[in-house]
Order: structure tokens, then sequence, then C-alpha cells
């Protein structure tokens, strides 16, 4: 058996079970740990039993709700595909949600269309409740003997109907995917802006703007009012994230930038909900990876580039 992740007490579970008891109440916990603003940041907690379910970990009691959004199905409850050696784990699951259900200031599905799960870690505990002294009749939470985890992934694909989302998750053996070798011998920085590589932070070079008129319907052209960037000095190939409005929580790169009063940000894409004026958002510089704009952000020492290699054609 594996470890216990919460038990009342040291071994607990393990005597429980080994007694084959036959008043027992199993039931999953769901723990979304969002990669981006929405929520507030708080996680998603949910849970697939009739009641609340609240855990009191070492680290804080933690309740996961039953209520608004319900996953699995009578005819379709959620599954698990391990596999011996490094092939990637999987689990599916089914979950529908109330048109009360929400993330963050957005319906629950319309989120999650939106890109809200993109990203998430996703941690799936099971729960054993002893029932042999019975239970209330229509208790408000339940307290379990003892929580194992089952399956920790990151969410790799949503797919959505018109009143629930099928999630699929893949165990972090994922990250084994990536090509290799994972630097490339190549004139522009091998590393990303503000990365553990590049060595420079983002909070130094944020700015905080406000949109100044509402754009046309599915529009990727911003109308802002936003002072000048630090570092390279333009927003281009940068990014920014919204901070209040329907939108709050999500990110969008930046094509372009005309530094004009009110300024307009051209977007990658548009934003997937109404932006209304008076929104409030974050804006971070851009980077072309060339050494010179390294210079400007006063980072040279860090530029991972090699712009002295001669091309393919003259290295013979």
């Amino acid at each position: 058996m594996k470890p216990a992740k919460y038990e009342t007490s040291s071994g607990a579970l393990a005597t429980f079970l080994a007694g084959k008891p036959q008043a027992v109440y199993l039931c999953d916990l769901y723990t979304f740990t969002l990669a981006g603003g929405f929520n507030g940041g708080a996680p998603l907690l949910y849970t697939t039993a009739d009641a609340d379910i609240a855990v009191p970990y070492a680290s804080g009691r933690i309740t996961y709700s039953s209520k608004l959004v319900y996953f699995d199905q009578l005819a379709n409850k959620a599954y698990g595909h391990w596999k011996i050696g490094l092939d990637v784990d999987s689990w599916q699951v089914i979950a529908s949600a109330s048109p009360q259900a929400s993330i963050g200031n957005q319906p629950w599905l319309a989120a999650l269309r939106a890109g809200a799960l993109d990203g998430a870690i996703v941690a799936v505990d099971r729960a054993f409740i002893d029932t042999r002294a019975g239970l209330l009749e229509a208790p408000a939470s339940l307290t379990p003997l003892g929580v194992v985890n089952v399956f920790t992934g990151r969410v790799a694909e949503v797919d959505l109907g018109r009143s629930n989302a099928v999630i699929s998750v893949n165990s972090h053996l994922e990250l084994l995917n990536q090509n290799v070798p994972r630097n490339l011998y190549q004139a522009g920085c091998r590393w990303a802006l503000f990365s553990v590589g590049c060595g420079l932070s983002a909070a130094s070079f944020a700015v905080n703007g406000t949109v100044a008129a509402p754009p046309a319907p599915n529009s990727n052209l911003l109308s802002v009012i936003l002072s000048a960037p630090g570092g390279s000095g333009t927003y281009a190939l940068g990014r920014i994230v919204m901070t209040s409005g329907a939108n709050e929580g999500f990110a969008r790169s930046i094509r372009s930038w005309g530094p004009a009063s009110p300024a307009t940000l051209t977007l990658m894409t548009p934003l997937p909900f109404a932006v209304a004026a008076g929104d409030t958002f974050t804006a971070y510089p851009g980077c072309d990876k060339q050494e010179n704009t390294c210079i400007a952000f006063g980072n040279l020492a860090n530029f991972g580039g090699m712009p002295f290699i001669p091309a393919p054609e003259t290295a013979t």
C-alpha cells in the first residue's frame, strides 16, 4: 500500500483496510493547481462524494466541494492507465458543471473553453471514510479516516460539450518527451526572457496599464494607457496579464506596440472575453533574443546565444 497522504493516526488506514471492512465509503478528491492567476490564485477543490470532504492536513484543514461541479457519471467513471517503464500514465474523468459554477468571475465551462486549465497540475486522491458507526442522514461534511494519492499530473487536453467536459491528465513522465539535446548552438539566445537561465526578474520590468477604450468584438487591437517599458524598450514579443475585468488572470503575447497616447497593443490572439474600458493589466517588455537586446537589458553576462558561429553554408 502507498504511504497515506493523511490518516487520523500513524498506521490507522493500513490497520483499517487489513481488517477487510465492509462498512467503508470511498470517494475521489480533485485538486487543480492553476498555472495562471485565475480564481485569485486559489486551487480548485472538488470531490466525487455526496457531501463535502474536510481533511485536516498538518498544513491546514482543506475542504473539497461536492457542489456545483460533479465528477464521474454512473455509466462512465473516471479511469487511469498505468504503464510499466517510461511510458506516460494517464487519467481521464468527465465533469459536469451547474450554471452557477465558476472559475474566477467566469462560468466554469466558459473558463475551461478559454484555457483556464491549460498547464494546471492535478492531484487525484482517494479518501477512505469509516462508516461502521453509521452516517448522519445529511452530513454537511465528512472527515476521512485516511487519504492516499492515486494520480498526479498535468492537464493534457480538455474536450468540451454543451454541459460537460472530458479532462485528460498526463503524468509528469510526459516531461521526458522533450527533444534531446535540450540546447542548440544558435545565434539567438536560448533562454526565455525572465527564465532561470536569463536571470532577470519579471517583477522588475512589470508596468501596470489600463484599457482606454473597448475594442471591437474578437479584435486583437487594444487601445491602452501605458507607460514605456524598460529593458528592451518595446512591448513587441512581450506579454500582458489581465488583472481585472472579465479576462482577469488570462495572458496574451504581444505582436507589436504603438507608443502613442493612448498606446496600441496588437496581441497575437484576442482575449477570450469582452474587454471593457478601465480593465487593468500588467505588461512586460519583449525580447528578440539578440545580443544587442541583452545589452539593453543590462544582462549580457547571461546571454545564451552564440552569434559568432558561422552559418552552415559558410562553415566549410
